[in-house]
């Protein structure tokens, strides 16, 4: 039989049951008969004879009966019918379309993703693959065809690396295919990232991990590479998506580790003075402790002059305690930007669950095997995927810290849960089925928000080759998101915007397609947003005439609930009556700084009238720099201007199973006098 001829005839002789078949692809080309050539009714079906003759055979179906009689057994086919269905005769056509990438554009990181569409006529609702290869790689995996999921919109996503020169082919099937040259070229005078592994003098080099797993050094090095690279290419996907005419940018990595004949980012494992003992220990200093091993390597780093010094700090030695349920040798924290050296520091506690390479993403972004806790934390989720999507995603929230970028939304809330979708149309759900995604919807997954993009933007780090260089050693510069989506905007610096100079001067304004006034601001949100949050809102000059005279603050290692007693007595209290109470009073005083200390909640706080006078810390300890500082004295004329109330929200539960009655947020309202 030939495999492209069709069947357009069947004939049939048939009487108790089946006696013959013969199958006709034409008129005079047919098979044999199968079967018995005597007696019997002959049936034909036959194409031809249907009005419109647009028609293919697609089955058959039928039956076979073991015995005719309670006595005649013939094991034979007894009935047979034929399904039909009309032949689509319209041309196919199928286009990809890549909606973020053109022909020959230049990178200077070696990491992107591309987003796409199949633009197509034949449509079909299942998710399939778009096989990609790079025609220019010399050693790496990505030499390898790739495959990646188109989803049942016809939407794709592709993480790759890039090469010099690189050339990519997408191919959807044998129908269409796309070939597209980028050119990497790495300018080598933008400073770079550094990427640090602490380890204790006397460290077993492994990091956590179930029985039977890969754990040692080697493979730690592989992983934090591929997590910095993932952290490129969202970075550089979201920041085009924010200002496409910026061009595509990104933070650079310090590739400089030649490995098999191409060069790979340089993993820098310093060895501290501390143990094991010391570094896991309750009360141990993570966040100076990098900064300082990082100093004590002065040949491995060179400060570029006038500028700071990037770096992130991952802790080999974190360890996870089942019986305590926590971490140790962990720390979550971000330096916040200033002239001498940035940087963010994370454990290696969630390792065992990130790929190592590029052909082990796919596994690991849907790894819905549930976490052992007898050996590994589960932070963030109950499976394995979402401990990768937290793990890679909050120690990027940490180094946007050190990029000067505060909490608002995406990637600096909590919007990391869900970080494999910047990756991937399709996700694979914990009962095991695989769900499209629709890419073009921003909230479905991670992302920069828009304020985020614009910091970076200017930012030394993410300088393109012809960019103007821009001083940001000013740090009276503030850029905040509003609720109406617009920015608040605090500077006195002249900002320079494709190639054009726009002079600001001192300006205090809200920008949303012109310059808006208002008789109170309200500064950044400290700390994220929760479904279940409780709001407060206290004006401190509006309460019966009275005045503030004393606000107290209930506190332990976290901050509990706020106090505000007035001249007349009354008292509004707002959170909950947990832990140490302290208390300041207002009487001749004016509050001038807010400091905040905050992650999932708010861990601390500390109010000043002037840069001296300060109140006490409510809260836990803070290590190293507070997360996010309100100052009035850097508004302009700050005398011009006073604290008119506080903002924020309490939750009770952090999850369904996890009470933490703790203040989540808090936002300074202020006016001009």
């Amino acid at each position: 039989m030939v495999w492209n001829s069709h069947i357009q005839i069947i004939l049939v002789k048939s009487g108790a049951w089946i006696d013959s078949i013969q199958f006709c692809f034409s008129a005079t080309d047919c098979t044999q008969h199968f079967g018995s050539t005597g007696g019997g009714e002959i049936v034909e079906f036959n194409l031809n004879n249907l009005t419109n003759q647009n028609y293919k055979i697609v089955a058959l179906s039928g039956a076979y009966i073991e015995k005719y009689t309670a006595d005649w057994t013939v094991n034979t086919l007894n009935i047979l019918s034929v399904s039909y269905q009309l032949i689509d005769s319209t041309p196919k056509y199928c286009t990809i379309s890549l909606t973020n990438m053109k022909d020959n554009e230049i990178f200077n990181h070696k990491t992107v993703i591309f987003n796409g569409d199949i633009i197509t006529n034949d449509w079909q609702n299942t998710i399939r693959n778009i096989h990609v290869n790079n025609a220019n790689s010399v050693n790496y995996a990505n030499k390898i065809d790739t495959q990646w999921p188109v989803n049942i919109f016809n939407q794709f996503k592709v993480y790759s690396l890039l090469n010099f020169f690189f050339k990519e082919t997408l191919n959807q099937g044998a129908k269409c295919s796309l070939t597209i040259n980028l050119v990497y070229k790495e300018d080598l005078t933008v400073e770079p990232v550094h990427l640090v592994m602490v380890v204790a003098k006397d460290s077993q080099l492994v990091y956590d991990t179930e029985p039977g797993e890969v754990n040692n050094l080697e493979s730690a090095k592989w992983k934090y590479r591929t997590m910095a690279w993932l952290w490129q290419a969202f970075t550089d996907d979201q920041i085009y998506k924010r200002n496409s005419n910026s061009g595509h940018r990104c933070f650079r990595l310090d590739e400089t580790e030649l490995i098999n004949g191409e060069y790979y980012p340089k993993i820098h494992v310093l060895q501290t003075d501390m143990t094991t003992a010391q570094i896991q220990a309750e009360k141990s200093d993570l966040f100076g402790m990098c900064k300082n091993v990082v100093l004590n390597n002065p040949t491995k780093f060179i400060k570029p002059q006038n500028l700071p010094l990037q770096f992130t700090c991952l802790f080999l030695d974190s360890h996870y305690i089942p019986n305590e349920d926590r971490v140790a040798g962990h720390a979550a924290l971000g330096s916040g930007w200033n002239s001498d050296y940035n940087w963010g520091i994370f454990g290696s506690h969630l390792l065992y669950s990130h790929p190592q390479n590029l052909t082990e993403m796919k596994n690991k972004f849907n790894d819905i095997r549930p976490v052992n806790k007898k050996y590994t934390s589960n932070d963030g989720g109950d499976y394995r995927a979402r401990v990768c999507n937290v793990g890679i995603g909050a120690f990027l929230h940490e180094l946007g810290h050190s990029f000067g970028l505060y909490h608002n939304y995406g990637v600096m809330h909590r919007g990391f849960d869900n970080f494999n979708r910047a990756f991937y149309s399709v996700e694979l759900s914990t009962n095991n089925v695989w769900t499209s995604l629709r890419t073009n919807v921003d909230d479905q997954y991670a992302s920069w928000s828009k304020v985020d993009a614009e910091i970076m933007l200017p930012h030394h780090l993410f300088r393109l080759k012809n960019d103007p260089i821009i001083d940001m050693v000013d740090k009276n510069i503030q850029l905040f998101t509003t609720s109406s989506n617009s920015f608040i905007l605090y500077a006195n610096v002249v900002i320079l915007k494709n190639g054009r100079m726009v002079e600001l001067g001192k300006i205090f304004s809200e920008v949303n397609n012109g310059l808006i006034t208002a008789d109170v601001f309200k500064t950044q949100r400290f700390g994220p947003v929760y479904e279940n949050q409780v709001e407060f809102n206290v004006d401190f000059t509006v309460n019966n005439n009275a005045r503030l005279l004393t606000i107290g603050v209930y506190y332990d290692n976290y901050v509990h609930g706020l106090e505000f007693t007035y001249t007349d007595n009354t008292v509004r209290f707002f959170g909950y009556k947990i832990g140490n109470k302290g208390s300041f009073s207002l009487v001749n005083k004016e509050l001038r700084v807010l400091r905040v200390q905050s992650g999932a909640w708010i861990d601390a706080l500390q109010f000043c009238f002037s840069a001296t006078d300060c109140t006490q810390q409510f809260g836990g300890t803070i290590s190293g720099q507070w997360s996010a500082e309100f100052n009035l004295d850097i508004i302009g004329s700050s005398q011009f201007y006073k604290v008119s109330g506080l903002n924020g929200a309490f939750i009770e539960k952090y999850n369904p199973d996890w009470t933490v009655n703790t203040m989540s947020s808090i936002t300074v309202l202020y006016k001009k006098v």
